[in-house]
């Protein structure tokens, strides 16, 4: 039995970030979706706070914008890929 997974990008109008298909033996055997929630601006300005120079320049690059705002997406949406890559890497097992 061969366990795989496949990690797809969500359209933005449904929630946007990732969906997570688990595949055994090549047919699909679960899965799961990690949006991108909604976050309190007071949140996210707190995160940007907290950030080192360094680390705002990354997540400012990762963005391809200036914005904080912008900023936070990229690292909520790198977030939610984290989690359904380790979903996905522990079913591999």
């Amino acid at each position: 039995m061969k366990r795989t997974y496949e990690i797809h990008a969500r359209p933005a109008d449904i929630g946007d970030g990732w969906k997570l298909t688990l595949l055994e033996d090549g047919q699909e055997a679960g899965g799961g979706v990690f949006p991108i929630l909604d976050d309190d601006p007071h949140q996210g300005m707190t995160w940007w706070n907290a950030l080192t120079e360094e680390r705002r320049a990354h997540w400012l690059m990762m963005s391809a914008s200036a914005m904080p705002a912008a900023a936070r997406r990229a690292y909520l949406l790198a977030h939610a890929y984290n989690e359904a890559f380790e979903e996905g890497e522990s079913w591999a097992m």
